[in-house]
């Protein structure tokens, strides 16, 4: 595979940008409609569970402040590793109604060129547009063994590499604390703001045991080397932007000289960190990084790294 960063760079709602990640992130978007909730929608998540897969669906979040569409569909449905959709019909005065709103969602997918598994109860019938799309057919009796089966082969063909050891909340804290970094406490305005540039990325903030240094730390365990790039890259440029203000802020007023020569040291001296899952894809991102350097000293570590250098330190 290789390291371009596949953004959707075009909104289809008419949104000034998109910028979200195709398949960054290990989940699963399940299309059914709302009405009621079926049983298989809760089989499905218990198998996607025990493949490591998280379910995503419209209705599992809240998106105060959000466009709602692009929050609980749209974007769901483009970082997703794969997608689910049941395709059962309504039905009103005794008559078949297909769900407009699983279909909308089906159209996205398909034209997003996501791996879909679709499902239709077997007494059932497709609508004319997809009665030549395959569709697996399913009664109550067989539908989590076919769901077993399909959702196997989809990680198998939609995974970029095995999984390896994982660690513990806890064991990630020895890690930090054995490479001499705490987690900020994010007490004072200062520190607020630091943290504030990388949190909208998935970025902890850090310092060491001296409290003069930061580090900018990225658990990217779920996520694609692409995506783990993108957000390097944005990170980088908010703290290049951010130090590039600072000579106006002292003409407006609103840095005092002594802040800001506090600033720039501060900001200059940053350090980033980020973990991954695998060693595949540490060297994905390693290799994309040495071709495009950054200015701030960077660290990438897989999840084996994080495990050999705990049993070091054990």
């Amino acid at each position: 595979m290789d390291n371009r960063i596949r953004q959707n760079q075009i909104c289809i709602i008419g949104q000034p940008r998109c910028d979200f990640t195709f398949a960054s992130s290990r989940t699963c978007f399940i299309s059914y409609g709302f009405k009621e909730r079926p049983l298989e929608t809760s089989i499905l998540k218990r198998v996607l569970l025990d493949q490591d897969v998280f379910s995503e669906e419209a209705g599992g979040s809240r998106a105060p402040g959000q466009n709602v569409f692009c929050a609980k569909i749209c974007s769901k449905i483009i970082t997703s590793q794969f997608c689910i959709v049941l395709l059962n019909n309504d039905e009103r005065d005794g008559k078949e109604i297909p769900n407009a709103n699983v279909n909308m969602e089906y159209g996205m997918m398909l034209g997003f060129n996501k791996y879909i598994i679709p499902f239709q109860k077997a007494a059932q019938k497709l609508p004319f547009n997809l009665a030549g799309l395959d569709t697996i057919k399913y009664n109550p009796e067989n539908f989590e063994s076919l769901a077993k089966q399909a959702i196997a082969a989809a990680v198998e063909l939609t995974r970029q590499d095995e999984i390896p050891t994982s660690v513990s909340d806890q064991a990630f804290e020895r890690f930090l604390i054995g490479r001499g970094l705490l987690v900020s406490g994010i007490d004072g305005d200062g520190e607020r703001n630091i943290y504030r540039m990388g949190q909208p990325l998935g970025f902890a903030l850090l310092h060491d045991f001296s409290g003069d240094y930061y580090s900018y730390f990225g658990r990217f365990t779920t996520l694609r080397p692409e995506s783990v790039i993108w957000r390097i890259q944005k990170l980088t440029e908010i703290v290049d932007e951010r130090r590039g203000s600072i000579p106006r802020r002292i003409l407006q007023g609103i840095l005092p000289e002594e802040h800001a020569t506090l600033a720039e040291k501060i900001l200059s001296e940053i350090s980033i960190m980020a973990v991954v899952m695998s060693n595949k894809e540490k060297s994905q991102v390693v290799s994309h990084f040495n071709e495009h350097p950054i200015n701030y000293k960077m660290q990438i570590d897989s999840v084996d790294d994080v495990a050999n250098e705990l049993i070091l330190t054990d």
